[in-house]
């Protein structure tokens, strides 16, 4: 696991190097700005040249240093400045003094001072655009002129790098109304959780790390709680097969899914947990809507309920099934099982029984957990996998609010509730019971579109089955389904593949991890 850090760890680190160290910040500014540097010159082949825009703190210190290191190498350099002098921390105005003294000596630097939005369109011509206005300290909501500078700058076509987080992101929560949109963002000292969230996955392009120059001895005593899931945690995840293995030792999953309106995502979700390596899958669906989707099952097994009217599950299917639910080691229920007053009544009995050993809840499932129903039920051998408008309904906060601490809201939701939350979305975030949160680093655009959910309902369980580790079947089936749907653009173009075809696709991309990782 990469381990992600909050602002306020990361400014300590500072302070840290500066008074226990005995480094001088400005030597820690100087490091920064030759790895902003090289990062850029590994990736932006013949620059011509180099637009920096520069705020007052350290962020704008580090700005005018990586300036200078273009002009050293012959690059036409362009620097919008900010602030006043008199404005600016003690290490920026240092960089600031050395700039302006060789800007009067040299041809190939220029340095403006800040008055108008018409001095945007001086770093038009520029192929390299640098984004050193705010740095990680940044909350609230991005004021004027920052706001206006932001969004000019995005017009501009150029390379863009940001100078450790992208002016308007908040480096906590990911969360910003205007953000400047980088195509590189090197990071300084270590991973900020905001970048890899929200908006902080859709502005902050390429995210590398180059450090200040201190080493790692400021971290060895901090406890992060956030991580970016990384290979080998996901290899480490799979199930090891014994050689005396048989179809139930391998696992048993029943499927309680699907409607006559929404046939497909039962046999989405029954045929998911069989590929993912369950060894016995059973499907239960009305029998009114069995016939749909039965010739589509080979190796699932079609356990039907009521009789051939029945459309939609109910309390009387539920009391047909308990002998299979307590068979099986998991039960996911929720895809395609519609939102009828009886189906919904039907889901709540089910949690409130509590007949099953492990449950993955996902879909219309999880319409039954209002606000007020999920403080009565026991969700500790739980997996939920909402995506965020189904997460806002079960907890009663619009989709907005969520989204401005997403990490926050989900790590409360999973330490409350004692269960695995995963929470879909780009990217897909699992939660755990202690307060651990592990963010997926695969998956694609093309990802969004019907029965994905259903695909990745299935492949949890079907893990979870054999695992019988909630964590791991979570962390792992997020990583492969979108690791699957990853290996697919080498054969379709993003837009055109199906979720049929994350769902075949699977074994592929298993093999494609134990080949990377042995």
């Amino acid at each position: 696991m990469i381990p992600l850090y909050n602002t306020s760890q990361i400014r300590n680190l500072d302070t840290f190097a500066i008074k226990r160290l005995n480094v001088p910040g400005i030597v820690l500014m100087e490091n920064a700005a030759i790895g902003i540097y090289q990062s850029i010159l590994e990736r932006v082949g013949n620059i011509n040249c180099v637009g920096v825009v520069c705020g007052k703190g350290n962020n704008g210190g580090d700005g005018y240093a990586v300036a200078r290191h273009y002009s050293n190498a012959g690059v036409d350099v362009r620097v919008i400045s900010l602030g006043s002098q008199n404005d600016l921390s003690e290490d920026c105005k240092t960089n600031f003094n050395i700039l302006q003294s060789l800007s009067s000596q040299r041809k190939n630097l220029k340095i403006k001072s800040y008055k108008s939005l018409k001095d945007i369109n001086w770093l038009k011509d520029c192929n390299v655009i640098v984004d050193a206005i705010l740095g990680s300290g940044f909350i609230g909501d991005l004021k004027e002129p920052y706001s206006s500078i932001s969004k000019s700058l995005n017009k501009i076509s150029s390379f863009k790098c940001a100078i450790d987080v992208p002016t308007g992101l908040n480096s906590d929560t990911g969360f910003g109304e205007i953000v400047f949109n980088s195509d590189l963002t090197v990071t300084l000292g270590e991973f900020k959780k905001g970048l890899f969230i929200g908006n902080g996955y859709e502005f902050c392009g390429e995210v590398t790390l180059k450090e200040i120059g201190i080493g790692k001895d400021y971290f060895d005593d901090i406890n992060p709680d956030t991580y970016l899931i990384e290979p080998e945690d996901v290899y480490s995840f799979l199930p090891k097969r014994k050689k005396t293995v048989n179809k139930y030792s391998a696992g048993k999953v029943l499927s309680i899914a699907g409607s006559y309106k929404y046939p497909g995502a039962a046999a989405l979700t029954s045929q998911s947990t069989l590929v993912s390596g369950t060894g016995a899958s059973i499907l239960a669906i009305p029998e009114g809507t069995k016939k749909l989707i039965h010739k589509n099952l080979l190796e699932v097994v079609v356990e039907s309920y009521g009789n051939a009217k029945s459309k939609y599950f109910d309390e009387e299917a539920l009391k047909t099934l308990q002998q299979i639910i307590k068979w099986a080691d998991v039960v996911s229920i929720g895809p395609g099982l519609g939102r009828e007053d009886e189906t919904v009544s039907a889901v709540k009995r089910f949690l409130l029984d509590q007949k099953f050993k492990f449950a993955v809840i996902d879909a219309d499932a999880l319409f039954a957990l209002d606000k007020t129903f999920i403080e009565k039920v026991n969700l500790k051998n739980c997996i939920l996998t909402p995506h965020l408008g189904e997460f806002s309904q079960m907890i009663g906060l619009e989709s907005k609010l969520i989204e401005k601490d997403i990490l926050s809201y989900g790590k409360d939701f999973a330490v409350k509730h004692k269960c695995i939350l995963v929470l879909k979305g780009a990217p897909t975030i699992i939660f755990n019971p202690d307060g651990e949160t592990f963010i997926n680093t695969t998956g694609n655009s093309g990802m969004a579109k019907f029965g994905t959910g259903d695909v990745l309902t299935g492949i949890i369980a079907g893990l979870l089955s054999q695992n019988k580790n909630s964590e791991a079947a979570a962390i792992a089936g997020v990583y492969l389904h979108s690791l699957s749907a990853d290996l697919l653009l080498n054969k379709k173009p993003i837009s055109n593949y199906l979720a049929s075809d994350i769902l075949n696709n699977y074994p592929s991309a298993v093999k494609f991890l134990e080949e990377s990782i042995v």
